[in-house]
């Protein structure tokens, strides 16, 4: 019993291997002579754990990233050894190939936009695995920022955290976060709302090639569905039409600098569902998706049971003279920048 290679992708490996000397061990991954990555096994599995104590020894999980995406030929003839003894690990008997090429898809936009339709919808038609909303970019991201510009530190802490080793090391751990959860180099993240969309940057350092779809809504609509699905009083009211505005005016500051990036109006993908599943499949880099994923958008209508659905007029929505003062005050500038209509 000396371990087992249990993934092998383009972006990372993961499995299983025994102590060495009473201590974790620590793994290689190469292709002949080319290094690939370097990982301690020491993260710790009940199963792992327990068939290696019934062994009479232990053992632990690692997880490798590869410092270069590689192809699926090269995929089968990776090999996996401990430091000291270059004889590699064998592969567990239902190992599988991952996507090739990879595709990384986060979609964003205010809450009540449509991502979860259209998260939905493209994960059923790509087979891209997903967990929902993760809300995991984050927490690297905002905790990065923060220390990176010494805040909350003295100068001495700050300094040090301000140097390159520390952004990458919350890039390294953002990577092995997402490729851990979802046991694969391609995934759909669907996760609104404006922490996301302030983490987008921070995202595309760490997957350079990731794709970002955004999804704007008329506010009138989405306040109207924000209520509807929400409920509360005349501050809750407020904190809706606040988040509303700063997930576009948030968006707006982050997008430039993005790699890439497509937005989309929840409105014209109702109207011409084919026209928003063409964009989106060339975007994506699979046009042979734009037919199916039409469909699957025609027939899920992109958030149909919305309260705000047709309504974007001030007029329509029953609302007080409280609340519309409260709604121009906090998203006419942004109604206006973005050509609503008030």
């Amino acid at each position: 019993m000396i371990g087992y290679i249990e993934t092998v992708t383009p972006a990372f490996a993961t499995g299983w291997a025994v102590y060495t000397d009473g201590r974790p061990s620590f793994m290689v991954a190469a292709l002949g002579d080319e290094i690939l990555g370097v990982a301690v096994a020491d993260e710790m599995r009940a199963d792992v754990a327990a068939a290696a104590e019934q062994a009479g020894t232990k053992a632990a999980c690692f997880s490798i990233l590869f410092n270069r995406e590689i192809s699926p030929a090269e995929q089968m003839r990776v090999g996996i050894h401990f430091i000291q003894n270059r004889a590699p690990l064998p592969r567990v008997a239902d190992f599988k190939m991952d996507r090739y090429p990879v595709l990384r898809v986060f979609v964003l936009g205010s809450p009540r936009s449509g991502t979860s339709a259209l998260g939905t919808a493209l994960t059923k038609i790509t087979q891209l695995p997903w967990h929902g909303e993760l809300h995991a970019a984050q927490i690297f991201a905002g905790p990065a920022a923060l220390l990176v510009r010494g805040k909350g530190t003295n100068p001495e802490v700050g300094a040090f955290l301000a140097q390159p080793q520390f952004t990458a090391a919350m890039r390294k751990q953002a990577r092995l976060v997402y490729f851990g959860l979802h046991k694969s180099a391609s995934f759909l993240d669907k996760t609104p709302g404006v922490p996301m969309i302030r983490s987008a940057p921070f995202m595309a350092s760490c997957l350079p090639d990731a794709k970002f779809i955004y999804l704007r809504r008329n506010g009138v609509a989405n306040i109207l569905s924000r209520m509807a699905k929400f409920g509360g009083d005349n501050l809750a009211f407020q904190e809706h039409c606040a988040d509303w505005a700063q997930a576009l005016n948030d968006w707006t500051r982050v997008r430039a600098s993005l790699p890439s990036y497509l937005e989309l109006q929840q409105e014209e993908m109702l109207a011409d569902p084919a026209e928003a599943a063409r964009q989106i499949a060339l975007y994506l880099g699979t046009p042979d998706l734009a037919e199916p994923l039409a469909s699957e958008l025609a027939d899920d209508a992109v958030e149909r049971t919305g309260a705000g659905i047709g309504r974007s007029a001030l007029g329509d929505t029953g609302w007080d003279e409280t609340r519309i003062g409260i709604f121009k005050e906090f998203c006419g500038p942004t109604m206006i920048r973005f050509g609503y209509q008030l």
